[in-house]
């Protein structure tokens, strides 16, 4: 398994949700931010838990990262799914946020990941997501 295709996955699977949220109406809305809500937390606990844990061995510093998932689980954490303000910030500063790690710390993480080192993270990934989730 690649972990950053993992990862990649889920980055894609929130901004799709995202998109059929802000088309959407009703209940199927608030279904669909109820489900945002979750992915997003999910998702920010297995990153947290796999590829943050060491990223300082591809040069790099994960606590713009961190800050970056505090702020998102702040503003969902309070948040009810009928909040279309907030949900919407905290998809926005989630798609921010992914955009700037596959542009800008991806190339860095592809030059120094092996195989192996890939496998196990998106392992890691996979199965802290479910704990989350």
């Amino acid at each position: 398994m690649d972990v950053l295709a993992q990862i990649k996955a889920d980055h894609d699977n929130v901004k799709g949700l995202f998109a059929k949220y802000k088309a959407a109406s009703g209940a199927e809305k608030t279904t669909l931010a109820q489900t945002l809500i979750t992915e997003m937390k999910a998702h920010s606990a297995a990153e947290d838990a796999s590829i943050y844990a060491d990223y300082s061995k591809f040069g790099l510093s994960a606590a713009s990262n961190k800050q970056d998932h505090a702020e998102i689980n702040k503003l969902i954490s309070g948040a009810s799914a009928s909040d279309e303000a907030t949900v919407t910030k905290a998809v926005t500063t989630f798609i921010a946020h992914s955009d700037e790690e596959e542009s800008q710390q991806w190339p860095a993480i592809k030059a120094k990941l092996s195989a192996g080192e890939s496998d196990a993270l998106a392992k890691q990934f996979v199965n802290a997501k479910k704990s989350a989730a």
